[in-house]
């Protein structure tokens, strides 16, 4: 098992193993060994990830992440929050269409929708912007992104859930601070560092980033 804090504009794998401009790979030159990730995070979402050194204990993580597992994200939004603590109950479907806009938050009748939950918790706001942390309860295509824009708290440098792009920072503003779970042995909680980048857009919004998450 490898963990890697993944810097932003990097994406998770390449288009195959050989693909030099994936983190995969530059993993896979660091470890001396061929990896695999376990799970994928947008090219521009940084924070925790993790990868394995045999192919085969891909299914077995991803098993032991999704049944017994908990990934939370920070994230920047636009808007002020109406609440302190709230779920999201909003199912995901496809649109039908390629690219970065393949999922929508499901409507009546939507063929292909999958159940998407995600608890949002307000840690800091003002009344232009919010700093929220986003824990995962079902792992969906961009559900923290879908569910945050669902809520009319869209991401801070989001180009594809609003209307108009955010063009506020260089980046959607989501960093995947930490993965928790249990290895068979004892509870296990893996955390990356909120993002630089993303520190530095808190402070000049006028947000506080907690010491401690």
């Amino acid at each position: 098992m490898l963990v890697v804090d993944k810097p932003a504009g990097l994406p998770s794998t390449g288009r195959d193993r050989d693909d030099p401009d994936s983190l995969e790979h530059l993993v896979a030159q660091h470890a001396g060994r061929l990896v695999w990730a376990v799970h994928q995070l947008d090219a521009d979402t940084s924070g925790v990830i993790v990868f394995v050194a045999r192919k085969s204990l891909v299914a077995e993580w991803t098993r032991r992440l999704s049944l017994h597992g908990e990934k939370r994200y920070l994230a920047i939004c636009h808007g002020a929050p109406r609440f302190a603590e709230t779920l999201v109950d909003a199912p995901l479907a496809p649109t039908g269409l390629r690219g970065a806009a393949s999922w929508r938050v499901a409507r009546p009748g939507d063929a292909g929708a999958c159940a998407a939950r995600s608890r949002v918790r307000v840690l800091d706001a003002t009344p232009a912007h919010a700093l929220l942390e986003v824990t995962l309860l079902t792992g969906r295509t961009h559900q923290a992104r879908l569910h945050l824009a669902h809520l009319e708290l869209p991401l801070v440098g989001e180009k594809v859930y609003r209307t108009p792009p955010s063009t506020e920072h260089g980046r959607q503003a989501l960093h995947a601070h930490a993965i928790a779970f249990d290895d068979g042995r004892a509870p296990q909680r893996l955390v990356a560092p909120l993002a630089s980048d993303l520190c530095a857009l808190a402070r000049r919004l006028g947000l506080r980033v907690p010491d401690a998450v």
